[in-house]
C-alpha cells in the first residue's frame, strides 16, 4: 500500500489503482501510519459524489437543442429587440441624470460628517465580514490536507 500511495502522490497512479486507494480508505482495515489519508481521500470521495449529483441535474436542466434555421433567426430578432429596449432604457436614464442636481453630500456640522463617515465604515465591515464567512470551506479544506502536504515537505 506505501507503493501505491507514494505513485499516487507522483501522479503516476492509474484509475484503477486510485479505485484501489480510495476502496482500502472506504473501508475499516486502514493500518495506522495511513490514518492520517483516511480523511482526505473520505473527502475526495464525498465531493465526487456530489459533482455527479450537480451534473445530472445541470444535464436534465437543459432541453434538446434544434438545428433549423428558423431558430436562429428568431434568436437574433429577440436578440435585436433586447439591445433597442436596452439602448431606450440607457438614453432615458441619461436624459434623466442630465436634468437631476448633483448632490455633493456636504453636512453642516463635522458630527454629522463623523456619523455618516461611521455608517459607511460599519457596512463595509458587515459586507467584508459576510463575504469572509463564505470562505469558512476553504478553511476545512485546508486543515484536511495541511498533514499531508507537511509530510510531502
Amino acid at each position: 500500500m506505501n507503493e501505491l500511495l507514494q505513485k499516487y502522490w507522483e501522479g503516476n497512479t492509474s484509475l484503477t489503482e486510485e479505485q484501489q486507494l480510495r476502496d482500502y480508505f472506504n473501508s475499516n482495515d486502514i493500518a495506522p501510519e495511513h490514518k492520517m489519508y483516511s480523511a482526505m481521500f473520505k473527502t475526495f470521495e464525498d465531493d465526487a459524489v456530489e459533482e455527479v449529483i450537480e451534473f445530472d441535474a445541470f444535464a436534465k436542466a437543459i432541453p434538446a437543442h434544434s438545428t433549423s434555421n428558423e431558430t436562429g433567426f428568431s434568436n437574433w430578432k429577440g436578440l435585436a429587440i433586447a439591445a433597442g429596449f436596452s439602448f431606450l432604457i440607457a438614453v432615458g436614464a441619461g436624459f434623466y441624470s442630465y436634468n437631476q442636481k448633483a448632490d455633493l453630500g456636504t453636512y453642516e456640522s463635522p458630527e454629522e460628517a463623523y456619523a455618516a463617515t461611521m455608517d459607511a465604515l460599519k457596512l463595509v465591515s458587515e459586507k467584508f465580514n459576510k463575504g469572509k464567512s463564505k470562505l469558512a470551506p476553504v478553511k476545512h479544506v485546508n486543515q484536511k490536507t495541511e498533514p499531508i502536504i507537511q509530510l510531502v515537505k
